[in-house]
């Protein structure tokens, strides 16, 4: 079915085709003014009978040449405000200020009017054009409403152009803090592969760059779909196996309907991490990190708690995670805590709904 609303498109060129400057625009202008102040005039001439409007044409011409004025006036006056006082930065001084200079205006080009008619018109000729002034007023106070309605319409397009421009930038801030931490961390498990394990260093160092290279192509990625993050875990958790052997146990159960589902990139990577970071972990006392899909649509991370006499945190990683969420949908991330377990529930994302 076809959309009967009009597009912005639409109403700019609507717009545009009576308010602009162009000779085109301008003539055409005159000529609807002039039609509407002689119609104007000539029915409130007969609804006064004022006889004289007919028997002396130069005041019909006199009074389309004064209304033309008032009309392109006011249309200048709106012109320049529009430059120099825009209607949403500063509203009420621009009521004021194209108020009083349009009474200026329409008051010069009445005294104007007055002094060049001729002398013998009646008074009921001078009001008529004072009622045929009054109808182009009304008509000017239409197109300036448009005009009102046209400036407010394209503040609201631009305003949510930069509201969107700013959460991209946002998230792209957010996104970039992960990257530095995440090199440092595999500068240094490469350093001490080097030095425990030079002959697996090679293949350390082919991971690591597997791993990194996945990292610089999701920059500016807003979202990835669950299965992509796995695929990169799997590299992920060949890192940190090296090191941390059967110290470090990763079990991974996902519902094949959630693998196409989304979320920020480098999530896992961001919770693994971190629970690396907290926690003890040997042999005898692994950490056990399990990642699982549920059935309301969310996943859930979750690892056992021995944590670290000592730590320097900043909170960046969860926080990061957070904030991320944050500016792609309405629904949270869940983090508890029971001394016990700690565990993260991450909302899978519709590709829709993003």
């Amino acid at each position: 079915m076809q959309d009967n609303q009009s597009s912005p498109e639409d109403f700019l060129r609507i717009h545009e085709g009576l308010m602009n400057n162009s000779v085109l625009a301008t003539l055409r202008r005159m000529i609807y003014v002039s039609a509407l102040a002689i119609v104007s005039m000539l029915f409130l001439g007969e609804i006064l009978d004022v006889s004289d409007i007919y028997h002396k044409p130069v005041s019909i011409i006199l009074a389309v040449i004064g209304i033309n004025l008032l009309s392109e006036g006011n249309f200048i006056i709106n012109r320049i405000l529009d430059f120099k006082m825009p209607w949403f930065s500063m509203l009420t001084k621009r009521i004021y200020t194209q108020l009083a200079l349009s009474f200026g205006w329409l008051l010069f080009i009445t005294l104007l009017f007055s002094a060049l008619a001729p002398r013998t018109l009646s008074k009921e000729a001078i009001m008529t054009f004072i009622f045929g002034t009054i109808f182009i007023l009304v008509f000017n106070s239409v197109l300036f409403m448009r005009s009102f309605a046209y400036n407010w319409r394209l503040s609201i397009i631009e305003n949510e152009k930069l509201k969107q421009a700013k959460l991209h930038a946002d998230y792209m801030a957010l996104q970039n803090q992960l990257n530095p931490h995440f090199l440092f961390n595999s500068f240094s498990v490469l350093i001490s592969e080097i030095q425990y394990n030079p002959t697996g260093a090679v293949e350390f160092a082919q991971k690591m760059s597997d791993v990194y290279r996945y990292v610089l192509q999701q920059r500016k990625t807003t979202t990835v779909p669950l299965k992509n993050e796995l695929e990169f875990l799997e590299d992920f958790r060949y890192l940190h196996k090296i090191r941390m052997g059967d110290a470090l146990n990763l079990s991974v159960d996902i519902d094949t309907g959630h693998l196409n589902k989304q979320l920020p990139p480098m999530t896992l990577q961001v919770l693994i991490e971190n629970a690396i970071k907290h926690n003890r972990a040997t042999e005898k006392q692994p950490l056990n990190i399990s990642i699982t899909s549920k059935s309301d649509g969310t996943l859930s991370v979750k690892n056992n708690l021995n944590p670290k006499a000592t730590t320097y945190s900043t909170g960046t990683g969860l926080e990061n995670i957070v904030q991320r969420y944050q500016l792609l949908t309405n629904e949270v991330v869940s983090i508890s805590n029971d001394d016990e377990t700690f565990e993260v529930i991450l909302p899978l994302l519709e590709i829709e709904n993003l």
